[in-house]
């Protein structure tokens, strides 16, 4: 991507990277490029960030966002999406809306509060996507204990299960072994010990 900027006019942005399908966080590295070919900013392996530049070149500036394999989870082409926001921010053009000199503060502050309001709003919108990106992340996470136990669980029951039939099997191989379908139980005369 290229944005054409002025000198001394400065812009802001920030890029979150949203799970895939599974998940799993990419990690992306971000390079801006000024006109004449030097890295104005870099960013290597996140999967967010911010970054606020003042240019001191006019002409096109080159935004690259490349997907960092050596640092992502999934080394497989799935579908990613990345929220990029870049706002750019008013020079003082005060003297071409004002005629009166006691009118161009006014707008000079004017243009301050726009300018302020718009990365309030770009802050807004990296904050959104970052709960949103977190939470998604938790409910995941969430899910595969909630599997976790229920499995475990479920482990747990058939093993009892098992114990029981398992026993209830050697007793029933032991009564067929003594040779008759009423178990051997000694009987002990009660009489003797009344008094």
């Amino acid at each position: 991507m290229t944005y054409h900027f002025e000198m001394y006019e400065p812009f802001y942005g920030s890029f979150v990277a949203l799970p895939d399908v599974y998940g799993l966080q990419a990690s992306y590295n971000v390079v801006i490029t000024s006109p004449s070919g030097t890295k104005v900013h870099e960013t290597h392996a996140q999967n967010e960030g911010k970054f606020h530049l003042v240019p001191y070149e006019t002409g096109r500036y080159k935004f690259c966002i490349s997907l960092n394999q050596d640092r992502t989870a999934s080394r497989y082409v799935l579908a990613r999406d990345v929220v990029w926001d870049l706002h750019v921010g008013h020079a003082d053009h005060a003297s071409d809306h004002a005629k009166e000199d006691d009118t161009q503060a006014l707008w000079h502050y004017v243009h301050q509060v726009e300018s302020q309001l718009q990365q309030l709003r770009a802050t807004q919108s990296y904050l959104y996507w970052r709960e949103r990106r977190h939470r998604m992340t938790v409910e995941s996470t969430n899910r595969k204990v909630l599997v976790f136990a229920v499995l475990r669980s479920l482990a747990l029951v058939l093993v009892s299960v098992g114990q029981v039939v398992g026993v209830r099997w050697m007793f029933k191989a032991g009564e067929r072994g003594q040779g008759g379908g009423e178990p051997h139980l000694a009987t002990h005369d009660m009489t003797a010990w009344r008094v």
